[in-house]
């Protein structure tokens, strides 16, 4: 009973933090730092995932995004075995 009890509340614990991971979503003004209505590269580095992803949302190849380009960027999930088995 313990158990499952601890488990349930894990399993509740992971799907909250899963959650708060797929709506949160960091504002293109807050990283367009010189305010230019596009992301380069280096502003948008501290995203997680976002080099893998440029060539895929760069669609006009310009180097740059910009506000609809970015819309299409999706956060990486988190990676396999972060959390740890008992």
């Amino acid at each position: 009973m313990k158990k499952e009890l601890i488990t349930a509340v894990i399993l509740g614990a992971l799907s909250s933090v899963a959650s708060a991971e797929e709506t949160t979503v960091i504002q293109f003004n807050d990283l367009d730092a010189n305010s230019d209505d596009a992301l380069s590269i280096g502003e948008a580095d501290s995203l997680p995932g976002i080099t893998a992803q440029w060539s895929a949302l760069d669609v006009d190849g310009n180097g740059q995004l910009n506000r609809e380009e970015y819309d299409g960027y999706t956060m990486p999930a988190p990676a396999a075995g972060a959390v740890e088995a008992e």
